[in-house]
């Protein structure tokens, strides 16, 4: 398959998507004109839209990391061959593995925490959920005590490596199967780099209640590795029960 550059997706977005507006509002009227709504589908549709904001709602747990934080380190690769005695050679020829240091064992530490500390979970997380790492970095040691204690305040952010995206990265790998069913599920997050005496990792994770409709939840409880443990559920499901 030949790899399109960006002046080719260019054009083939703008033909795709061409005639649709840009303003918010504008939108909206134009999508009532293409689906031909009419006001009884239109109240339909906000009656569904409060009743779902009634319904719905965030739960929130936080865990803590005692550690200095760090980034995802970059993939390692090395050459696997029969001779390496290693699992994936299983042809003649010689290939590429990619790895992730240390990703088996920042697993592990994670299921450990897990188990131990979020026992209030009936399941791994598998709706839509807001995350948030706060990670404060060790105070440099050529602060002043004012600064010292101004950075313990969170006046001071941390700007050297690591990135955020990579920050955000190796934690939400290691809650994949630990905390949530996978990082997919993240909707929403941010990352905080800040300093302070006590190096730590802090995670908010907000997860909603339910997910949004029967398409989602069909896509989810059709993986392999959802367990009907999990109790997932979707808006309106009760009233899809009733209605048998």
């Amino acid at each position: 398959m030949t790899r399109r550059n960006r002046k080719q997706k260019q054009l083939e977005y703008d033909i795709k998507y061409q005639g649709i507006p840009i303003n918010y509002l504008e939108r909206l009227s134009w999508m009532c004109d293409k689906y031909n709504l009419s006001e009884k589908k239109m109240d339909e549709i906000i009656n569904k839209r409060d009743d779902m904001i009634m319904s719905l709602c965030y739960k929130e747990i936080t865990i803590i990391l005692f550690e200095e934080p760090e980034g995802s380190p970059r993939p390692r690769f090395r050459l696997v061959n029969r001779q390496n005695l290693i699992n994936e050679a299983i042809t003649n020829s010689n290939f590429v593995h990619v790895y992730m240091p240390n990703a088996h064992e920042d697993n592990v530490f994670m299921q450990r925490m897990s188990e131990s500390e979020l026992y209030q979970l009936d399941g791994l997380l598998c709706t839509p959920c807001i995350v948030e790492y706060s990670t404060f970095f060790k105070t440099p040691s050529s602060f002043s005590i004012t600064d010292t204690f101004l950075a313990e305040c969170g006046l001071f952010t941390q700007l050297n490596k690591p990135d955020w995206d990579n920050i955000g990265k190796k934690y939400s790998d290691m809650s994949n199967q630990n905390i949530w069913l996978d990082d997919a599920f993240v909707v929403d997050g941010i990352v905080h780099k800040r300093y302070s005496m006590l190096p730590r990792i802090e995670i908010k994770i907000n997860f909603l209640n339910m997910v949004y409709n029967k398409y989602q939840y069909n896509a989810i409880v059709k993986r392999k590795d959802y367990n009907e443990s999990y109790g997932l559920k979707y808006f309106g499901m009760e009233e899809n029960k009733n209605d048998k």
